[in-house]
């Protein structure tokens, strides 16, 4: 009898302890999901915002706003706008905000052309991963900006703006 009971009682630590272990492998694979979708909607900000900065404005026009033509932003699952697929269960709400050290903060005014891009990722059982992107142009002309972004190898698509990297190779840096 007491053998009995001493087996049943490990039977059920094994199954508590596997239990446990699934558990905290299905939550971090769950974080993990929500950190992808909100990299994936900083990475669509970046992308949106490349092509939209005013010479004279920078980004103002869109501070403190959550952009509805942004490609999948705030498209929930099942939504056709969302890039992922349903299965993953997962979206992003994705906010453009001033700087706090631009002379413009108060006004709500882009006076140095730099913002920080504020994505949320939500992912299965109400996992949630915040970043935040803090982004600054030197484009001297939007009307073709950088073709590319630094890669060993590639050029700018030889645009002529001292603003794109050149060539980049093992020795290259660059301040973004």
């Amino acid at each position: 009898m007491i053998v009995l009971s001493a087996l049943g009682m490990l039977s059920m630590l094994t199954l508590m302890s596997v239990r446990s272990g699934m558990q905290t492998s299905a939550g971090d694979r769950f974080r993990a999901t929500a950190m992808y979708a909100a990299e994936s909607g900083a990475a669509a900000a970046m992308e949106y915002l490349r092509t939209r900065i005013s010479p004279s404005n920078g980004w103002t026009t869109y501070l403190n706003t959550s952009p509805t033509d942004l490609p999948g932003n705030d498209a929930q699952v099942g939504d056709a706008a969302n890039p992922f697929s349903a299965d993953l269960n997962a979206w992003y709400h994705v906010e453009i905000l001033n700087n706090r050290n631009d002379g413009g903060y108060a006004t709500n005014t882009d006076l140095d052309k730099r913002v920080v891009i504020r994505s949320t990722g939500y992912g299965p059982d109400n996992a949630t991963a915040v970043i935040e992107w803090e982004i600054k142009s030197n484009t001297v002309s939007v009307a073709k900006p950088c073709g590319v972004y630094a890669q060993k190898g590639q050029g700018e698509d030889n645009s002529g703006q001292s603003d794109c990297l050149g060539t980049v190779d093992t020795g290259s840096t660059a301040t973004f």
